[in-house]
């Protein structure tokens, strides 16, 4: 249950942000559409393994929606943007591409 939940506020972290930012772009419109089925599939059949491709996937796309929303100087405050930046940096290590922990903390 806890997935679903954590699942649920990242996917409407991510359309906060999408109908946020300015100006919008489709590569923006696909990176989130992108970032939301990476991670839902992540969370739904990876959870609690972190060495499944998915993770890699999931971690990936978030970040490179991410990018289209900090390109954004609107965006940079955006409790929304803080929310999936702080997951994202709570499941992928800083040496390394790949997650490390398939799910650090729940939003």
């Amino acid at each position: 249950m806890e997935y679903e939940v954590a699942c649920n506020q990242i996917r409407d972290d991510i359309t906060t942000l999408l109908l946020e930012l300015r100006p919008p772009t489709t590569g923006a419109a696909y990176a989130a559409a992108c970032a939301t089925q990476n991670v839902a599939a992540a969370l739904h059949h990876a959870s609690g393994r972190p060495d499944d491709p998915r993770w890699t996937a999931a971690l990936t796309s978030l970040q490179a929606f991410l990018e289209y929303c900090e390109a954004s100087s609107n965006m940079r405050n955006s409790a929304a943007r803080l929310e999936l930046r702080r997951f994202l940096e709570e499941n992928t290590d800083d040496q390394a591409p790949v997650p490390q922990r398939a799910l650090a903390t729940a939003v």
